[in-house]
């Protein structure tokens, strides 16, 4: 099945200094593997585009709804981002 990477790409650019938001804190509160097991069995067929990983997409709606965006402002911040 396939399924894409995040994060992986890399065009030469480097952040040498990364700025630090409430998302980072977040990170080592919630234990993202707990939240993961269940979304794992849910991935899509075989056929078409390659997925996004369960837990990326559940996280990307948790964004949408703390920040009240709509779906088209969600893919662009998912494609600044």
């Amino acid at each position: 099945m396939a399924q894409r990477s995040i994060g992986l790409e890399q065009f030469g650019f480097s952040r040498s200094e990364r700025k630090t938001s409430s998302l980072d804190a977040l990170v080592s509160l919630i234990d993202w593997r707990t939240v993961a097991a269940p979304l794992d069995p849910l991935y899509p067929a075989c056929k078409g585009e390659p997925a996004w990983p369960p837990l990326a997409m559940f996280r990307a709606l948790l964004l949408s709804v703390w920040y009240d965006l709509s779906d088209v402002k969600l893919a662009e911040a998912l494609d600044d981002r």
